[in-house]
């Protein structure tokens, strides 16, 4: 079995041990047959484990209603993650788009409110209700066809708000590093084409994926990215900040 027979609610129930003996063993297969699906499955431990320390140790009432403050703590990161966990493939929420590459308008996205409280509303909806331009555009996989809808996405948000102050990050981590990998990347033309084009359109690298990378690859290669790609040292990490400053998330 390998990696396009298992789906994501496959992957997350394998990951959360409600998978039978010989569902289990299946994927077992496809991880020993598959780097970049044991690097998910890898990951979304990861994001389990956050969860579960989160609710492990839960923060003291006040602490939690506390609203002078808009950095998130360990808690709510944990809440954030497990928010985003639950809706299937890494970080859950998706660009429903058509399979040509083009730009969907009615973007369905996510956002943290003002009461501590995550919301799903239509990307419109949001931008107009919280006057918040600045959007995350997140990719976790190494499918081309998922990167050239993000350009597209982030290029018909640009064009939309981009009069009134919108930013736009694209967030690579896991696998979606090689599309911003020098050497690699079909679309090296095109993300210089946009960063000429948008000085408010950032690329970034999750530095994790980067060592991970390097590590499958004998760990003596140099994971050089395309030029103007910066690199954050967690991918997860940045979307959460992102998230308690107010930024809209979008995954693809």
């Amino acid at each position: 079995m390998n990696r396009n027979e298992i789906s994501d609610e496959t992957l997350n129930a394998f990951i959360d041990g409600e998978l039978d003996a010989a569902g289990k063993n299946e994927v077992f297969e496809a991880l020993n047959a598959d780097r970049e699906l044991s690097q998910q499955a890898c990951e979304l431990r990861r994001l389990g484990e956050l969860v579960r320390h989160a609710y492990d140790h839960p923060p003291e009432i006040e602490q939690y209603r506390k609203a002078t403050t808009r950095r998130m703590s360990r808690w709510t990161q944990g809440l954030a993650a497990s928010l985003l966990l639950g809706l299937g493939g890494m970080l859950g929420w998706v660009i429903h788009q058509p399979a040509e590459d083009a730009a969907d308008t009615s973007l369905h996205a996510m956002y943290w409110d003002e009461h501590n409280a995550f919301q799903n509303t239509d990307i419109n909806k949001v931008t107009a209700q919280q006057g918040s331009k600045r959007i995350i555009v997140h990719l976790n996989t190494s499918s081309t066809d998922k990167f050239g809808k993000a350009l597209t996405t982030a290029e018909h948000l640009l064009e939309t708000y981009g009069d009134d102050g919108a930013e736009i990050e694209i967030v690579a981590n896991a696998s979606a590093i090689r599309m911003l990998r020098a050497g690699y990347s079909p679309y090296a033309d095109r993300v210089h084409e946009l960063q000429q084009r948008y000085i408010n359109l950032t690329f970034l690298a999750c530095q994790d994926a980067i060592d991970h990378a390097r590590e499958i690859e004998g760990g003596t290669t140099q994971v050089k990215l395309l030029p103007d790609v910066n690199v954050t040292p967690s991918a997860l990490e940045h979307i959460l900040n992102r998230l308690s400053e107010g930024w809209v998330y979008l995954n693809v």
